[in-house]
């Protein structure tokens, strides 16, 4: 019985000690914290201080003024008790009716805004969301359709608004293109609108290189903008075959037009003025050139023979031949037939450009072709664009396009094992080798267009040469900045 006993003792003590050691802490915790508590109420309940009242804070201070005073030989004076100190003019505070009066706009004073068109969101709703008496609105969108489609505003469009704080509308100002803008102004009770030019300095820019893998990517290297490497791309793409003419060290050379806003925030590439490739030892010069009685430009050889032709050799660049006309075993289907087109393979997202112009016969899906597009340019030809990824922007059935428009992208839609563009050219109705296709090639100045012609030529070659000279002297000045290719 003893024994159990001192048993029982040791197994309570180390199960005491063991709660202890656990929760020792929250112990400690526990004592602090009704100690804290305790010392606050009684500090609460037994403070012997009493608050000054303030009475008896003015009767304290009057005494003391006047202690002060009797011994002083200053005249007596009132110490002032509590001093009043106003932020604003005047002997009282504003009212809320005289500070709205300052913060909101009179009747007549005119409110300015820039919108923006939102995703989903017409002109009309952009105005009353931000304002504008839905009438006025009406009517001024109304007057705007007689200076521009409005059906064609874009996601992203500034307008610069005007109008009264109740709505009524003054003024919309909206950037029609580069060089215009349009304005449309209230005329009483109606709107008046009218299209206005935008100052702009045209500047040529010279830019030369040797081709290692591409022209696109010898171009981007030289610091080309995008717009003008295709535009580059497309004046030479009537001569020069890119999939198997170009050459590493080949070379090219581009002298073009920018424009630039009169406060230089905006910039727009222009026109190329000549164009120059040099293939495998043989070159090849272009000249932009609008001849007499013609509404257009076109880009001729020194000789006066122009550039364009019915159809391009290529409606594509940097993409690889990867499957020739002729018979051949499908890699789909497995066995042999004749391929009828030539395929080019290229990185999806490829622009795909209409290799003539044309009239749009067809663009939808269409079978294993995938998305598809045919092109009549006369009566003698037609050209086919398939497996594309999307279409080009407006490009749908009776669309008329232009040579080197985009129709299309590099795509992998319908039976296909790979992103590729097939490309089909139909003549009087049959199939042909767009490889060995003998196309006619276009107009050919003589006798005094010719001669029109060469003295033009001789303006842009000494242009060129003003240009290079001045770059050339830039760069040997001492202590002078990197000269940018470019000149007024």
């Amino acid at each position: 019985m003893f024994a159990d006993w001192h048993y029982k003792e040791f197994i309570i003590r180390q199960y005491l000690l063991h709660i202890y050691k656990e929760y020792r802490p929250f112990v400690f915790g526990a004592v602090f914290f009704i100690s804290g508590l305790a010392l606050g109420l009684s500090n609460l309940l037994f403070m012997s201080s009493k608050p000054v009242m303030p009475e008896q804070s003015s009767i304290a201070a009057e005494n003391s003024s006047t202690e002060n005073a009797e011994n002083s030989s200053m005249p007596d004076d009132t110490v002032p008790i509590e001093t009043v100190i106003n932020n604003m003019p005047g002997d009282e505070p504003m009212s809320l009716e005289e500070t709205k009066a300052l913060t909101e706009p009179s009747e007549n004073e005119l409110i300015s805004k820039e919108i923006r068109i939102k995703r989903g969101q017409g002109l009309m709703e952009a105005l009353v969301d931000s304002g504008v008496d839905r009438q006025d609105a009406f009517n001024a969108i109304r007057t705007l359709g007689d200076l521009f489609n409005v059906r064609k505003i874009q996601v992203g469009q500034k307008f610069d608004v005007t109008y009264k704080p109740d709505g009524t509308l003054n003024r919309i100002e909206m950037q029609k293109d580069f060089d215009h803008i349009i304005v449309v102004n209230r005329d009483g009770l109606s709107y008046k609108g009218e299209t206005e030019d935008l100052p702009s300095q045209i500047i040529t820019r010279h830019a030369s290189g040797i081709i290692d893998d591409s022209l696109f990517l010898a171009a981007q290297k030289q610091g080309l903008p995008q717009v003008v490497i295709v535009d580059l791309i497309r004046i030479f793409s009537y001569d020069v075959d890119f999939q198997r003419e170009i050459r590493q060290g080949d070379q090219f050379e581009i002298f073009y037009e920018r424009k630039i806003s009169e406060d230089g925030r905006r910039v727009q590439e222009g026109d190329i003025i000549f164009a120059r490739m040099v293939l495998s030892g043989k070159e090849i010069k272009l000249y932009r050139y609008t001849p007499p009685g013609k509404d257009f430009a076109d880009y001729f050889h020194e000789d006066g023979q122009s550039s364009k032709r019915a159809l391009m050799k290529t409606p594509i660049e940097g993409a690889r031949l990867s499957s020739y006309y002729g018979n051949r075993k499908h890699p789909v289907l497995g066995y042999n037939r004749m391929h009828k087109g030539i395929d080019f393979s290229a990185p999806t997202g490829t622009p795909i450009m209409a290799a003539g112009d044309g009239v749009v016969e067809r663009a939808s899906w269409f079978g294993s072709f995938g998305n598809y597009v045919r092109i009549r340019h006369n009566s003698t030809y037609k050209t086919i664009y398939a497996h594309m990824s999307k279409y080009g922007r407006g490009i749908k059935k009776g669309v008329r396009v232009k040579q080197g428009q985009i129709i299309g992208y590099v795509g992998a839609t319908g039976r296909v094992t790979g992103r590729h563009l097939h490309y089909e050219v139909y003549m009087n109705g049959t199939q042909v080798n767009p490889l060995t296709l003998k196309i006619p090639s276009g107009i050919k100045l003589k006798e005094n267009e010719l001669d029109d012609f060469k003295l033009a030529m001789k303006d842009t070659d000494l242009m060129i040469a003003q240009t290079k000279s001045h770059i050339l002297l830039t760069h040997n000045t001492p202590n002078t900045p990197a000269a940018i290719n470019s000149s007024p």
